[in-house]
């Protein structure tokens, strides 16, 4: 028989969780439990386990989400961004090709609207029509996500939301008697014939230290559309691995973690775009062929990704301390080269890079921060430090006779070097006045400074243009506000308020044009965006509702995003031609985005279903061009959206799974500009299948899934995607065995 559900209270002795159901020994730990995970805005986690119930329910606060281990490997996601595309209110960005790739929550989607951790370590990458986020799903045990401008630890940026991704330890494959472990497993996808092989070795030392190595390679092919025709140019290479080790004694914790991720393929430069170029006759004479031209297009691209971090928690018997120590270093790479043929007859315009393209980022981290509990507070403090180095560099040989480009060595002009350093310090105190209620005030301060490097082509290094280049500086305070009241046992209430800021990104203080251009210089005092952010959700839960021992648990979020001097670049009324010098980039007048979240889950004996609908409208203060014209939609809005699985186990060993996803119709898009232009969209309906053989007796340790993505083989032109087709119908099969 199921367990008589109740919401009971969440306190520091983390003896309950959110809802109070009747938790057993397998329940996962509080985020703040486990070294490594978030500890300031902790997503709790309830896990639904009567007698007849096969998969558990799990809920977090309303606005946040958690995505397990087990999600990702039914889901057999290939990129990161398709493992952050299941949870309600997130959705894929343009990511046919590999390394296109962006996330988009709640209306944001640029690299700065996200702040992203590995281990507590921040990662990201920005480039024109490149991706943001990559990490391989293999090497994730859980992602942690807080939607919106939430969460106080993130601190400068981050209007879309913080997502804590947490990897793999030994601990989560060793049984209690075990010293040494490995995990093999296989996996192919039919669609672009890609084949997967992942080994994974893991072992304790002594009941204080252990360890993991966990090695992927992936090999693809071109992605097939649903017509047939293949997604020329989008195969590619990947290796992965992840080293860990966790060490425990007494009040002291260490975890250091190492990941690697490296892509390589041929490719167009810009990644994020639909079919090839068309080649005219003129190329087709110019470089012999019509597949010599369209070759001459493209570039051998190579990404790596690779970061370190150690954690350090020291929790003692006294309610005063419990202080984490993070101190980490990523460093992301993109490389791409032009073919030979490029270099002998192509012509390449400043825009569009040059014959060879080098970026690199470079982050370094350090937080400190302390947990105390006094009475009926739980106070965290914190400080922070972060900082972020590009460098950019191109040769393009078209101007390698040109002084004033350097000799075709220069760095691109929209695309500059410089550094971003950011100090700050947080508090926040989560306040028991009742049983029932709890209230969570926060204040952080950001000092963010800024400073760039000159270009080494005289045409973008030239003072009497405004290329100015020196340091400049941000700061602000962002308060927070939580309310979490316990309406009934079986509902609870949750109101957020947040008043956060973004300082300009390097491209936005630091982007210039050559003299002669209309808007020559870089942007050195234009002011921090600002966003009041509210949030409020209900959660519920019920049983015997059609059937004894049934159970539903439903989530409705809703939630506001008010923009205030959003960044863009100066265009329209923004340019006064009377002005000698004008900054290449400005502050408009705001946005604002609605939107809601449902969720729901199911659950009855072998029976599951879950259901999530988002549905999201924003619009821009004025022209998205210059604030002076009537208001305009909003690009990177996603449609209403209605998912729902069905599922159930056949067996102990087998469950099998349906899940439809229907795409409204999206034409509330901004037109006429080139900056923010979007393509409409078609609503369509899409279908995946699954199927899993987990054996629980005499093979145990085996594990066989079957997804088919795009069931019904649609030609699909996804949301978001500016055009770009999505992948035909794909079988993907994995088998996997722990000894």
């Amino acid at each position: 028989m199921g367990c008589l559900p109740k919401f009971g209270k969440w306190k520091a002795n983390r003896n309950l969780s959110l809802l109070g159901l009747c938790l057993l020994p397998s329940m996962p730990l509080y985020a703040n439990e486990v070294l490594g995970e978030p500890k300031v805005e902790p997503i709790e986690i309830l896990q639904v386990h009567g007698q007849q119930y096969r998969r558990a329910i799990t809920v977090a606060k309303p606005g946040e989400a958690i995505i397990s281990m087990e999600q990702i490997e039914e889901m057999q996601a290939t990129t990161f961004a398709e493992v952050i595309d299941d949870m309600a209110g997130a959705h894929i960005d343009g990511g046919t090709r590999s390394g296109g790739e962006r996330i988009n929550i709640w209306g944001f989607g640029e690299t700065e609207d996200f702040n992203v951790y590995v281990d507590n370590a921040p990662v990201g990458f920005e480039q024109y029509r490149y991706g943001s986020f990559f990490l391989d799903p293999d090497l994730i045990k859980r992602v942690e996500v807080i939607k919106g401008a939430h969460d106080v630890r993130s601190g400068n940026g981050g209007f879309g939301g913080a997502m804590y991704v947490v990897t793999k330890s030994a601990d989560d494959f060793l049984k209690y008697d075990q010293a040494v472990g490995a995990r093999v497993k296989t996996s192919y996808a039919s669609n672009n014939d890609a084949m997967g092989y992942t080994g994974t070795v893991y072992g304790r030392v002594n009941p204080h230290l252990s360890g993991l190595l966990h090695l992927t390679r992936r090999d693809a092919g071109d992605v097939t559309l649903a017509n047939g025709d293949e997604f020329e140019y989008s195969g590619y290479e990947q290796d992965n691995y992840l080293g860990k080790i966790d060490y425990e004694q007494g009040d002291h914790q260490l975890a250091l973690s190492v990941t690697h991720y490296l892509d390589e393929g041929r490719k167009p430069w810009a990644n994020r775009r639909g079919p090839m170029p068309a080649i005219s006759d003129y190329n087709i004479k110019k470089y012999g062929s019509y597949e010599q031209a369209l070759y001459a297009t493209t570039a051998y691209n190579t990404y790596e990704d690779n970061t370190w971090s150690a954690n350090y928690r020291y929790s003692p018997s006294n309610p005063l301390i419990d202080t984490q120590v993070v101190i980490s270093h990523s460093a992301n790479a993109r490389h791409w080269v032009r073919p030979d043929i490029a270099w002998e007859k192509m012509t390449v315009s400043v825009g569009n890079f040059g014959h060879e393209s080098w970026l690199d980022y470079k982050r370094d981290y350090i937080d400190i921060n302390n947990l105390s509990l006094i009475g009926d507070h739980e106070i965290t403090t914190g400080l922070q430090y972060r900082s972020l180095d590009r460098t950019s560099l191109v040769f393009n040989k078209s101007y390698e006779k040109n002084p004033e480009k350097n000799f075709g060595w220069y760095t691109p002009y929209y695309q500059p070097e410089g550094r971003q350093d950011t100090y700050a310090v947080y508090v926040r105190d989560a306040i028991h006045l009742t049983n029932d209620l709890t209230v969570t005030p926060s204040l952080r301060y950001d000092f963010i400074y800024s400073i760039g490097r000159p270009n080494i082509a005289p045409d973008y290094n030239d003072i009497s243009a405004g290329h100015d280049y020196s340091s400049t500086h941000h700061s602000g305070f962002s308060p927070r506000l939580g309310i979490d009241y316990q309406l009934t046992n079986y509902a609870r209430l949750n109101f957020d308020y947040a008043y956060s800021l973004q300082a300009p990104v390097v491209d936005e203080i630091y982007a210039v044009q050559y003299a002669k251009a209309s808007i020559t210089g870089t942007s050195r005092d234009i002011d921090v965006e600002r966003l009041h952010a509210f949030k409020l959700g209900l959660i519920t839960q019920h049983q015997h509702l059609l059937a004894n021992d049934d159970a539903l648990t439903t989530q409705l979020t809703l939630f506001a995003n008010l923009g205030r001097d959003d960044i863009a670049q100066r265009r329209g009324a923004k340019s006064d031609k009377t002005q000698l010098i004008q900054s290449g980039y400005t502050n408009l007048d705001g946005y604002h985005i609605y939107g809601a979240d449902f969720e729901a889950q199911y659950r009855y004996q072998d029976v599951f279903s879950d259901l999530a609908v988002s549905w999201l409208q924003g619009q821009h203060n004025g022209s998205l061009r210059d604030s002076q014209d009537d208001d305009e939609y909003l690009a990177n809005m996603a449609p209403l959206d209605i998912r729902l699985r069905l599922g159930m186990y056949i067996t102990d060993d087998i469950s099998v799974a349906w899940q439809g996803a229907w795409y409204d119709a999206q034409t509330n898009v901004p037109h006429g500009d080139i900056f923010n232009a979007e393509s409409p969209s078609e609503n369509y309906f899409l279908q995946n299948l699954y199927l899993a053989y987990e054996p629980q007796a005499s093979l145990k340790g085996l594990s066989v899934r079957l997804m088919v993505k795009n069931l019904t083989n649609l030609q699909v032109v996804p949301f978001l995607s500016d055009g770009i087709p999505a992948a035909g119908r794909d079988v993907r099969l994995s088998l996997a065995y722990e000894f």
